[in-house]
């Protein structure tokens, strides 16, 4: 398959991501009531998307207070009423003594509530409705409506029956992909002889100070507009009250625009993706089962293995919809940053200061650009900056070894949605999660170097030789 149909299936499938979204914008968005006559209203409205069995969840609710009041007074008071699955849960008015709040006309109020824990013996996903009601003289009158799902995850032993079943399609999964190889053979990767003008223009370029060199290259501004751009928008989602459903398409059509400014800065230079490996290699079937086989090992061991003494988390599985949705996603996510970094930025920085210099300010590139800034947790932070600088290295020694794009893009699709998929998460420390992460990667490179074997291509001078020989 050619690179430029691969480019064409990428923005046929985000179009299609985009006009769903489009489509469905009013189901995304918390329902209001359309009858009443909204002189208040929610502002923001924050839940945890997951709640865990035996732990209570938080709600905050902030509600602007237009013009209602009473007696004509600028006070006015408010209540809630909770809803969970269609039948009433929760009644301020009926189940509190204070039974209603104070709001004053032209300002706001956030409420916070504190719900206990779901006891529940199956993951499932609940659908509350938060009504805000305006009371005024023994008449109560609905101002607005607030809709959303809550998973509840449940907790169970490394014995489940739940767990062996996952655990038994990762395994039928990687025998079926090392048969696979063991029966067809390792890669031959022909890595052609380097001349001595290359040689002696790489040596010259690295007598020159590689900061001063990289300052002024056109992939660092590329770069640096990409980072900015991608950290603004999960700001503003975090900031602002816009639908958190509609981060994920927004973030589809700005990587579309990576790939078009990509394309042009490219070509600008005369150049094409085929000079950056972004081609469809000869045997490719055998590259696309080394990259599976190694996304299914990482994932297996990252999911599993951690929790075999502590349990897991099984979470409700997601909707057919939901699967569409997250298989599109990983898609693009994975076209998208490995084309820029691997492919694009990788690349430049090997012509620039050789492979290892290049492998380490790619990964940093990398991980700077997929860790979000808001909101920070303190406590998680250094643990993510490692997850993503040794997935990053990873990606880049995938590429190096391999020669083409297609397998760190497969590598990163299959990890980025098989997790998702896979409805399990180990509860282990923080280290001992980054602990089993190192030793994943670290055996998946062992396996890539037993799967791959490097040859080197015949000169024109070699191949006269053998003639003479024969």
């Amino acid at each position: 398959m050619k690179s430029r149909s691969l480019i064409l299936i990428f923005f046929v499938l985000t179009a299609l991501a985009v006009l769903f979204s489009l489509v469905n914008y009013s189901n995304l968005t918390p329902s209001r009531n359309t009858e009443g006559a909204r002189a208040a209203y929610f502002t923001k409205v924050k839940h945890p998307a997951t709640a865990y069995e035996g732990k209570n969840c938080t709600f905050s609710f902030t509600v602007y207070n237009k013009n209602c009041t009473t007696n004509g007074e600028g006070n006015a008071y408010f209540y809630f009423m909770f809803y969970l699955d269609g039948d009433v849960w929760w009644s301020e008015y009926n189940n509190t003594d204070y039974q209603i709040w104070q709001c004053n006309t032209g300002s706001s109020v956030t409420r916070g509530y504190l719900v206990p824990s779901w006891g529940t013996i199956k993951p499932v996903v609940h659908d509350l409705r938060i009504e805000l009601y305006w009371y005024d003289r023994n008449v109560s009158q609905l101002q607005d409506v607030a809709s959303f799902s809550i998973s509840v995850a449940v907790h169970v032993e490394p014995g489940s029956l739940i767990i062996s079943s996952y655990v038994f399609v990762f395994v039928i999964v990687l025998l079926f992909l090392g048969f696979y190889m063991l029966i067809n053979g390792p890669i031959e990767i022909f890595s052609s002889p380097q001349n001595v003008t290359s040689v002696s223009s790489e040596q010259s370029v690295r007598t020159v100070s590689f900061l001063s060199k990289l300052c002024s290259r056109p992939f660092v501004c590329f770069y640096l507009f990409v980072l900015a751009s991608w950290q603004m928008i999960g700001v503003l989602f975090y900031t602002f009250s816009f639908p958190k459903q509609l981060l994920p398409s927004v973030q589809l059509i700005v990587q579309i625009t990576y790939i078009v400014i990509l394309v042009l800065l490219i070509g600008k230079k005369n150049s094409s993706f085929k000079g950056y490996d972004f081609l469809w290699p000869e045997e490719a079937s055998k590259y696309v089962a080394v990259s599976l086989l190694l996304a299914v090992w990482y994932s297996f061991a990252t999911i599993f293995i951690p929790g075999l003494f502590s349990g897991y988390d099984i979470f409700p599985s997601l909707s057919s919809t939901e699967v569409f949705l997250a298989i599109l996603l990983a898609l693009v996510a994975s076209f998208t940053s490995e084309t820029i970094f691997r492919g694009y930025i990788q690349s430049k920085l090997t012509e620039l200061s050789g492979f290892p210099l290049a492998l380490l300010a790619t990964s940093i590139m990398f991980t700077l650009y997929t860790l979000p800034l808001l909101p920070f947790d303190l406590s998680r932070f250094f643990f993510e900056v490692l997850s993503f600088f040794v997935l990053g290295i990873f990606l880049g020694i995938l590429f190096y070894r391999t020669k083409t794009l297609l397998c760190p893009i497969i590598f990163y699709f299959a990890v980025s949605i098989l997790k998702p998929l896979t409805a399990v998460k180990p509860l282990t420390s923080e280290f001992s999660e980054l602990f089993l992460e190192f030793i994943a990667l670290a055996i998946s490179l062992l396996l890539l170097s037993v799967l791959t074997v490097k040859k080197k291509q015949e000169t024109s001078d070699d191949q006269d030789m053998l003639a003479r020989a024969l």
